[in-house]
């Protein structure tokens, strides 16, 4: 590709990387996704550098990978250098049915800027396409251009060797949009480097893209640390009943309701960081287990959410959510004893004693509940799991925990709080450290040109999230104990980012729409601002 690039401006350089990327159907759990890795690979090995250096070129196939997926690296060093700073992306996109109609224009951001034109529903859109301003299509924003933009840096390091003052990786990674596989692969690649070339990791730049927060709103948000996520889920098994006879049992609908409605989007169980993002936890799914119709009320029902992590470990998370889940099942069990006596005095009916409850655990307490039972816990989690390893990831823990409560047969209502795949820790960038003074000294240089805001935590999921890792393996192994299976179906190498524990910020595109199929990227920044802003900063990191 580097004839097509050779003679173009760099602004059009990565219009161009982008445009050809988006071309690219690499939509996650795709072969698509290694499409767009060897497209990335191609260009790399045009560039002139890597001609004459092809070992600096090279891929990691994600282990045990069906699909073949693999990330994609490149290298300059400069000779006698350890500092390096790492420029990284990824390269998957989500899917594009929410173009629905404009399917096949998904990835031709040229009929799509065409359709916006005469699009009268969206006013912001359509002014957006008629100025010509903006790059339309899936992964234009998240985030194919952010892997051009570090492309085209890439290219003007090889062809600047001068100013090269310390070394360069690129790291395109495979599979963020769902369980960021591709990122917890590359940490052993990073590890080998490190060790074979003599490397300190400086810094990472992710690429990632910014978005207004509101209505003009016109500020470039940078970022100098990464949100964690934890997936918590709660198992939910009620006292099924025939519904001609609805009071004798604990519908387990009816408490997963109840659990949506005290902890979806609720601002009481989010950190108070002043100035920050903080989002509450999310819905991800809530379903029931009937898989035919009768009239008996559903036995078990699966809920999980997003759950936002910033500073506070998740096993303190997961205990404030199951002591509020534990009083309002309390509560909810007064409401049904109180209905049920309402309804017999109503008939004229005796009163019967109601000794119905709930039991709230965390996986960890639910474990020790049924060793306390006499059942042999260990054995049957290994025998589950040789018959069991098909299933998805999120699956996996109720699946476990509905086989095991086979086995023990109490006939209690119970709600059992757990975690599940993906896990993002959380890590961010202490104001007194290098990366931040350098960070907060390159934005200062343009500060008449671009309004910035430096926040603390990216606002969204990232890669950047397995670079580093705040907790301590207290807090790990406190995590990792109401994690069902985790060492099987999500083995996370927290030694690795431990001891890697690289420095990362976002520095990113900026767009609108992202994950929507009004997705667009805004060029006069993407293209020509931030290309030189990311090298100033980096120059800054490789000064003394």
């Amino acid at each position: 590709m580097y004839q097509d690039l050779k003679l173009l401006s760099e602004s059009q350089k990565v219009e161009a990387i982008t445009r050809a990327l988006v071309g690219v159907k690499s939509v996650n759990g795709t072969v698509g996704e290694v499409a767009v890795a060897e497209t990335v690979e191609s260009i790399l090995r045009s560039l002139p550098f890597f001609q004459q250096h092809p070992d600096c070129v090279w891929t990691q196939k994600l282990p045990g990978d069906s699909l073949g997926r693999k990330n994609i690296f490149a290298f300059i060093k400069k000779k006698g250098a350890k500092k390096t700073v790492i420029y990284h992306s990824h390269i998957d996109t989500v899917g594009i049915d929410d173009f629905e109609a404009l399917k096949e224009a998904a990835l031709n951001p040229d009929k799509l800027a065409e359709y916006f034109k005469n699009y009268n529903e969206d006013s912001d859109i359509q002014n957006d396409a008629l100025s010509g301003d903006w790059l339309f299509g899936r992964g234009a924003l998240d985030m194919k251009s952010g892997d051009a933009v570090n492309l085209t840096n890439l290219l003007y390091y090889s062809e600047h060797i001068d100013e090269l003052k310390g070394n360069l990786l690129f790291m395109g990674n495979c599979v963020e949009e769902n369980d960021h596989n591709g990122a917890i692969a590359a940490l052993t690649e990073l590890e080998r480097l490190k060790k074979e070339q003599h490397l300190s990791y400086e810094v990472a730049v992710n690429t990632d893209f910014i978005s207004p927060k509101y209505e003009g709103d016109k500020q470039k948000y940078i970022y100098y640390g990464a949100a964690g996520k934890a997936l918590t889920c709660f198992y939910i098994k009620g006292i099924e009943t025939h519904v001609g006879n609805t009071y004798s049992g604990i519908d387990s609908t009816l408490v997963a309701s109840r659990i949506n409605s005290l902890i979806n989007n609720n601002p009481e169980f989010v950190e108070d960081i002043p100035d920050e993002e903080i989002l509450p936890s999310s819905c991800l799914l809530l379903r029931d287990q009937k898989d035919f119709y009768n009239v008996q009320t559903a036995k078990v029902t699966h809920l999980y959410f997003n759950t936002f992590t910033y500073k506070r470990p998740v096993f303190e998370i997961l205990q404030q959510l199951k002591e509020a889940v534990q009083s309002d099942c309390s509560a909810l069990v007064k409401e049904l004893i109180a209905r049920k006596a309402a309804y017999l005095h109503k008939l004229s009916f005796p009163a019967v004693q109601d000794d119905r409850q709930i039991k709230v655990f965390t996986f960890a307490e639910y474990l020790h509940y049924l060793q306390q039972a006499g059942i042999h816990v260990d054995k049957l989690i290994q025998g589950f799991w040789l018959k069991n390893q098909e299933l998805d990831k999120r699956e996996v823990g109720f699946a476990l925990i509905d086989y095991l409560d086979k086995q023990v047969n109490d006939g209690i209502a119970k709600v059992v709080l757990f975690l599940a795949p993906p896990f993002c820790p959380h890590n961010s960038i202490k104001r007194n450290s290098h990366v931040y003074q350098k960070l907060k000294a390159a934005l200062a240089d343009y500060e008449q040109e671009e309004n910035f805001k430096m926040k603390q935590f990216f606002p969204y999921l990232s890669d950047s999230s397995y670079l580093a890792i705040d907790e301590n393996e207290d807090e790990i192994k406190k995590l990792t104990e109401n994690f069902p299976l985790a060492g099987k179906i999500y083995p996370l190498p927290y030694d690795k980012m431990r001891a890697l524990n690289i420095p990362a910020v976002d520095i990113g595109v900026f767009g609108k729409g992202a994950h929507t199929w009004k997705e667009r990227v805004y060029k006069p920044y993407s293209f020509e601002f931030l290309p030189k802003l990311i090298r100033d900063f980096t120059t800054k990191i490789w000064e003394k």
